[in-house]
């Protein structure tokens, strides 16, 4: 069974930015559960254990902090954070957010 999810992924990343500007607590964890996650990019279709492990971690925070529903970074994704705010490498060739722009 497919189910679809009828949450805005734009208003999703909205409250985590927000989160993430309005609460330095956030930030850090955020930043430190990153530099957790240690996945190279050939390894996406297999996750190690430990790594979704921490991504789940991340991802529940998250929910914490935005206070609502959050579908959760998927491990591309994650994987991207992590070389923008942790290798802090700003030209990334996909956009972090281009899962989230599937309509």
């Amino acid at each position: 069974m497919i189910t679809t999810s009828t949450i805005d992924p734009h208003a999703q990343l909205r409250a985590l930015y927000r989160s993430l500007l309005e609460k330095q607590e956030h930030f850090d964890e955020f930043k430190r559960l990153l530099a957790l996650y240690e996945v190279e990019p050939e390894q996406l279709d297999s996750e190690p254990q430990e790594a979704a492990l921490v991504r789940a971690r991340l991802n529940e925070r998250i929910r914490e902090w935005v206070a609502g529903p959050f579908d959760g970074l998927s491990a591309a994704q994650a994987l991207q954070w992590r070389a923008i705010v942790v290798e802090e490498r700003f030209n990334v060739s996909l956009s972090p957010w281009k899962e989230s722009n599937i309509y």
